[in-house]
């Protein structure tokens, strides 16, 4: 009875150890909340909590009908459940990526999201056609790099809740999307 049972406790840590594969850990992005609950469905919020970094299509997948927000936009996540942090063009911003699983090929981005209209805003502020990069430089420049806040944003991003630093990852093979977004706002 032990082997098996040191078995089936073998592939329950490694079952769970692949669940998660990507999230920006810094700064810090949008989370979950009573917004994100009532918008988006229990279903797909529950399941999404069970692993911060998956592929917003299992979510989906499992939500099914229920789904009721717009789950690849921040992952579905409320700004109502979140503060923005005020940022000054031209500023320079760390990203830490928690990188758990790393699915190639893929490709990502780093770009300012028109949160009204799901819209990116200029061009990408990163970008990378092939992600991850397990030849990047150490630090691994794909998992830790920096973005400068644009000196041409006007007033478009002049208010919390109009605007997000939105890190996209998608990994081509396998078909999943994974998402994070910083809510900001800019004072000239």
């Amino acid at each position: 009875m032990v082997p098996s049972l040191l078995g089936f406790l073998t592939i329950a840590i490694a079952a769970t150890s692949v669940l998660g594969h990507a999230v920006v850990k810094v700064p810090t992005p949008r989370g979950a909340g009573s917004y994100y609950t009532q918008r988006c469905g229990k279903t797909y919020a529950e399941y999404m909590e069970k692993d911060r970094a998956g592929p917003i299509e299992d979510g989906v997948a499992k939500a099914g009908a229920d789904l009721k927000c717009n789950a690849f936009l921040c992952r579905g996540y409320q700004y109502e459940d979140n503060s923005a942090t005020e940022y000054k063009p031209g500023q320079v911003i760390d990203f830490k990526v928690d990188l758990i699983a790393g699915h190639r090929p893929g490709y990502a981005n780093v770009s300012i999201v028109d949160l009204a209209n799901n819209k990116i805003i200029g061009s990408p502020l990163r970008s990378w056609d092939s992600y991850p990069n397990a030849t990047a430089t150490t630090p691994r420049s794909d998992i830790n790099f920096n973005v400068t806040i644009p000196r041409n944003l006007g007033t478009v991003c002049s208010t919390g809740g109009k605007c997000a630093i939105q890190w996209y990852w998608y990994a081509t093979r396998n078909q999943q999307t994974y998402e994070s977004c910083v809510d900001f706002y800019v004072k000239s």
